[in-house]
C-alpha cells in the first residue's frame, strides 16, 4: 500500500547533471514525481506555470542562489502551499533564514526522510534500499565485460551514519570472496573531507562507485543484498574464490 504522499510533485533544482539525475532517480524510486531544473530562473518559471508539493533546491546555482529562488517565489505567492528544502555545502549561507537546510554531503536515507517529513510531518518514511545506476559521463569506458585491469571501487561514507557502517561491512564481506589483488576498494569519509567526492559528483552517502572497467556505475545504499555487488564484479570478469 502506498502512503498518501506517494506521487507528490517535487521541483528539483540542481545544476550538476550527475547529482540531478541521481536524486531524481531516488525520488522516483521513493514514489514521488520530480520535475528537474538546472537554474533558479528556470525553476521560478516552473513555479509560475504549475503548483508543486515541495521544492528541493541546491543553494549554489548559476547566477542566482537557491535562497534567491525561494524568496522570489514566496514574494509572488508561489510557495503558499509548497514546502521547501535547501541542499548546500556552504557553511553559513546568508539568505536562508527560515528555510530548512540539508548539509552536503548528505546521507541517502536522510534525504528521503527529510523529503517525506516535509511533505507529511513526523512519521515513517519510505526508504530506498538500493539502486544501481550506470553513468554516461564523458570519458567513461563503455566497453563493459571482462578486462585485464583490476576493478576499481570507491566507497563514499559518513562516519556517523549506521547505514555507512553497514555498507563498509557488507562490501568487505563480498570482496573477501574474490581475489584481493584483482579488486581494489578505496573508502572516503566525506564527513572528514567533503571535497573527496567531487570527482564522482557524490552528494549523498553511502555511495559505491565502480570506476573501472567502464561504464562507471553507482550503487546507492548500504548494499544489504550482496548479489548486487557480486553481479557487478562477475560482469567485469571476476570469479568467486
Amino acid at each position: 500500500m502506498k502512503d498518501v504522499f506517494s506521487g507528490a510533485s517535487i521541483l528539483l533544482v540542481e545544476d550538476d547533471p550527475d547529482i540531478r539525475d541521481l536524486v531524481a532517480t531516488l525520488l522516483r524510486i521513493a514514489g514521488y514525481e520530480p520535475t528537474v531544473c538546472s537554474s533558479a530562473e528556470a525553476a521560478l518559471e516552473q513555479l509560475r506555470e504549475q503548483p508543486f508539493d515541495l521544492v528541493l533546491t541546491d543553494y549554489a546555482l548559476p547566477h542566482r542562489t537557491g535562497g534567491w529562488l525561494l524568496d522570489q517565489a514566496r514574494s509572488e505567492g508561489l510557495l503558499d502551499a509548497t514546502a521547501a528544502l535547501v541542499v548546500t555545502a556552504h557553511p553559513n549561507p546568508p539568505d536562508l533564514d527560515g528555510y530548512e537546510i540539508i548539509p552536503k554531503p548528505f546521507d541517502l536515507d536522510h534525504l528521503v526522510t527529510q523529503v517525506t517529513r516535509r511533505l507529511s510531518g513526523v512519521g515513517p518514511s519510505r526508504m530506498v534500499s538500493r539502486s544501481v545506476i550506470p553513468s554516461s559521463r564523458p570519458g567513461d569506458d563503455n566497453s563493459g565485460g571482462g578486462c585485464a585491469e583490476p576493478v576499481d571501487l570507491v566507497l563514499y561514507v559518513s562516519a556517523s551514519s549506521p547505514k555507512c557502517a553497514a555498507a563498509i561491512t557488507n562490501i568487505r564481506n563480498v570482496l573477501s570472496r574474490f581475489e584481493s589483488d584483482r579488486v581494489r576498494l578505496t573508502i572516503h569519509d566525506l564527513s572528514v573531507d567533503p571535497h573527496a567526492g567531487a570527482a564522482d559528483s557524490v552528494a549523498f552517502t553511502p555511495t559505491l562507485v565502480k570506476r573501472s572497467p567502464g561504464p562507471r556505475t553507482f550503487i546507492l545504499g548500504h548494499i544489504a543484498n550482496p548479489d548486487v555487488l557480486i553481479e557487478i564484479l562477475q560482469a567485469c570478469g571476476e570469479e568467486l574464490a
